[in-house]
């Protein structure tokens, strides 16, 4: 007998639907089977997994989609499945009309997961904060569910490679975490790299991480324009009484869109790297270095990388930190710093 409010005739005539083949025992089975996994997997079964899994062609899962679709409904006639994309891939799940399961075991990974990445904000009040959620997500779990997440601290870990240290920044922490959330305007006295502190009145509309750092991103009152301050420089914050209003038109991945890193300072410039060798080609191609990113084989197992990029900072010294396996070829004003850089650190190294 089927569960209640599931229809599985067609449309309510008591008829299977026009056209439609009656599943064999091995058919029916893989159609129970598909519905059972989708059950542990509420962000979607992908096509190309479930052919793997069932050992079907690409025609037989697109028809045992559509019967699914055709006879698996709720009483309003809605499926209760649906089909969506990801990319290039397409993925079967339950339509979000149907009512949520309870959390399992894979969305607590998924969400202990997503945590560790606060980890590098240990003794600040975002690290208490995310503790103290996941102290009371975890006491209203079944006992069963609880069992499964005794050792997530060790199946589940994220290195920290050279992350700043905010543990001297909880209060500045605390005001610009208030402001973000409440949009209020905040007062900071800011030091950039190289120049005296200045006082801004700040809209801060983002709050990013970004290599093991903090970032606000929002628009000055100073410079009329929006601006990126590291955490780390912000000497004061003071939360003021004035609302703002965020701005529709604003998105962080539109603000950062060419910058290499976080920073937007410059305006965009072409470059072209030369990288020299395979195993140097292989570690970087195999990474998303720059949404503009183009690779280009080149004679002698060397390949070319070209970047439409903002801001030279972070660039500089990601070309630095490969040392004699890479070489800037564009541009050239660029090229002459990094020479000089490379000549600075080798002098380092001849002295006696």
């Amino acid at each position: 007998m089927p569960p209640k409010g599931i229809d599985v005739r067609s449309k309510g005539t008591g008829k299977a639907p026009k056209g439609y083949r009656k599943p064999s025992y091995g058919a029916a089975g893989r159609h129970a089977r598909i519905v059972y996994e989708l059950l542990d997997r509420p962000h979607g079964w992908s096509f190309e997994a479930i052919q793997n899994e069932l050992q079907i062609s690409e025609r037989t899962i697109f028809r045992y989609v559509a019967a699914l679709r055709e006879q698996l409904v709720d009483s309003e006639g809605r499926p209760l499945v649906e089909v969506f994309r990801r990319g290039e891939r397409r993925l079967l799940r339950f339509a979000p009309h149907r009512p949520a399961p309870e959390p399992g075991p894979f969305d607590l990974a998924f969400l202990y997961l997503a945590l560790t990445v606060f980890q590098f904000l240990d003794g600040t009040v975002i690290k208490e904060g995310v503790d103290l959620l996941w102290e009371k997500f975890h006491e209203k779990l079944p006992f069963k569910q609880r069992l499964q997440l005794a050792d997530f601290r060790k199946k589940f870990y994220a290195t920290q490679f050279i992350v700043k240290d905010y543990r001297e920044f909880g209060d500045t922490l605390d005001e610009i975490f208030q402001c973000v959330v409440r949009q209020c305007r905040l007062r900071v006295e800011y030091e950039a790299v190289g120049s005296e502190p200045k006082e801004h009145v700040f809209e801060p509309y983002t709050l990013a991480m970004h290599r093991g750092g903090l970032y606000l991103i929002g628009r000055s009152s100073r410079s009329r324009r929006i601006l990126t301050l590291a955490v780390e420089r912000i000497r004061k914050a003071e939360r003021l009484a004035e609302h703002f209003d965020y701005p529709k038109t604003y998105a962080p991945e539109k603000h950062t869109a060419g910058a290499f890193g976080i920073v937007v300072d410059e305006e965009p410039m072409q470059v072209e790297i030369l990288i020299m060798d395979p195993a140097t080609a292989r570690y970087i191609t195999s990474r998303r270095v720059h949404p503009t990113q183009r690779f280009e084989p080149r004679s002698g197992g060397r390949t070319v990388l070209s970047m439409t990029v903002q801001g030279t900072a972070e660039l500089v010294n990601w070309l630095l930190s490969f040392g004699p396996h890479v070489k800037l070829l564009k541009p050239k004003g660029l090229q002459a710093e990094v020479r000089e850089l490379h000549a600075q650190a080798a002098a380092l190294y001849g002295q006696a």
